[in-house]
């Protein structure tokens, strides 16, 4: 499949030292982040799509998949962090105009994805034979295990995936990324009910069809993607030693894995302990955090475009450039939430009636919960909109090891240990561990922004040699 090939956009060409107006940028991050937040959306919707023909399957499924999901992407989340690393990269190199620069993050982001899978997927496929040692007694683990196992491979192909997409966004190209995405969606919407309920002559598979659609969309999304980027870039020069580039990619990528997989772990833990509410608690969780899922990735989307816009200018040595556009992006992400938590205050049933059937008498104690769970989320949206912004901000200046620092403080010192004690210490249940979620997001917005600031302050002083050059304290 071939699609029409859009022009490198302006929003991601080598910005000149001297700095843009206020309007200029910010039209710029727009511009780029439009697409990209489409993208998000589209790749969201996978995970949407799926929860909604498994809410039809039942509550057993739901909770299953629900602690499937939860185990798989407290390690999942953390990889793709890691290839996260390749738009940056690729990003400085074409601020800088080296085209070799963007192939060679490329190349490298290919060869990790295959490491990272070679190590990840035979430990996922373990995890699952051991489930029965520490699941909650009221869930099916054999259900638990076939999604896992099933759902697990797709990991390769989104890995791969990643490191096209970043290499598109980061060259200003990122409208192929969203019409490859809405590809998948389309196929998971045909696949997933088709395999989960036997349509036609097709066997009803239940979970696992659900799951297998996922994992087929996925290979489908890197396959098609894959011919439409190999024509927009350089070849590879021919000998170049791929060595160092893995490793700067590496060394750039394990602290926005860990820093990801911080807060990813966060909510997957908070989705296990949820488990010892009950399945009906655990389902309320599921539909709950899909909905702020899928609110997140507005935020999400425009963070990526925002890590893009400062390392452009970093890479063109605009340290004043860098600063602004890290700000319009926190401010931007910030204000678009506002307007969802609101929404999600006032007609909270809305969101959740697109996973499970709000009228149906046995669901009112779900959708009680669920909407108890909402009304917390719409407190911790908009900190988790600045924290997630400020964070690709420092991605862009190639600061990743003390955010890292600042995540694990936030979410691990701060966050969990409060939920926990609201939860189970001062009995306030299923919102006691939200609450938690909230702490550990303050804390973490608050600490990334000061960053932040106090890091391009410092580049501005320094003048447009020093920005150049990754930060490290």
């Amino acid at each position: 499949m071939s699609f029409p090939q859009d022009q490198p956009d302006s929003a991601a060409q080598p910005t000149p030292a001297p700095a843009r107006d206020l309007r200029s940028e910010l039209w710029a991050l727009v511009r780029l982040a439009g697409p990209v937040v489409l993208s998000q959306f589209a790749t969201n919707a996978l995970a949407l799509v799926s929860t909604a023909v498994i809410g039809r399957l039942g509550q057993s499924q739901l909770a299953a998949a629900a602690y499937g999901s939860a185990i798989y992407y407290l390690f999942f989340v953390a990889l793709s962090g890691v290839m996260l690393a390749v738009a940056p990269r690729a990003a400085a190199a074409h601020g800088a105009g080296e085209p070799q620069g963007v192939t060679r993050a490329l190349h490298a982001g290919f060869r990790l994805a295959v490491l990272l899978t070679a190590v990840m997927l035979p430990f996922t496929y373990l995890l699952s034979t051991q489930l029965w040692r520490f699941a909650p007694p009221e869930l099916d683990t054999g259900l638990v295990a076939t999604y896992l196992r099933t759902y697990a491979l797709g990991m390769p192909a989104v890995l791969l995936f990643t490191a096209l997409r970043g290499t598109m966004e980061a060259t200003g190209r990122p409208a192929i990324v969203t019409l490859v995405a809405a590809l998948g969606v389309a196929l998971v919407s045909v696949v997933s009910p088709a395999l989960s309920f036997g349509w036609g002559p097709l066997p009803r598979l239940g979970l696992a069809g659900a799951a297998a659609a996922s994992a087929l969309a996925a290979w489908l999304m890197f396959l098609t993607l894959l011919p439409q980027v190999l024509r927009c870039i350089e070849p590879l020069t021919p000998g170049t030693p791929m060595g160092p580039e893995v490793r700067s990619l590496f060394s750039l990528g394990w602290p926005i894995g860990l820093t990801l997989g911080a807060e990813a772990a966060m909510f997957s833990v908070t989705s296990l302990l949820m488990g010892n509410f009950g399945n009906q608690a655990l389902a309320a969780h599921n539909v709950a955090f899909q909905v702020i899922t899928a609110l997140y990735m507005i935020p999400l989307g425009l963070s990526t475009a925002t890590s893009i816009r400062v390392a452009l200018a970093v890479g063109a040595g605009s340290p004043a450039l860098a600063r602004r556009a890290g700000l319009l992006g926190i401010g931007l992400a910030a204000s678009v939430m506002v307007v969802f938590a609101i929404l999600e205050t006032v007609t909270p049933e809305s969101f959740i009636g697109v996973f499970v059937n709000t009228g149906d008498p046995v669901n009112a104690g779900l959708v009680a919960t669920a909407v108890g769970l909402l009304a917390i989320a719409s407190l911790f949206q908009v900190v988790d909109g600045i924290q997630v912004s400020a964070n690709a901000s420092l991605r862009g200046l190639q600061d990743t090891r003390v955010p890292l620092l600042l995540s694990l403080t936030s979410f691990w010192v701060l966050g969990m240990p409060t939920g926990y004690v609201l939860a189970f210490v001062l009995d306030y249940g299923p919102r006691g561990l939200w609450y938690g979620l909230l702490v550990g997001l303050v804390a973490a917005a608050s600490l990334q922004m000061t960053r932040f600031l106090r890091l391009t302050a410092r580049l501005k002083r320094a003048g447009p040699t020093e920005a150049q050059t990754p930060l490290s304290d």
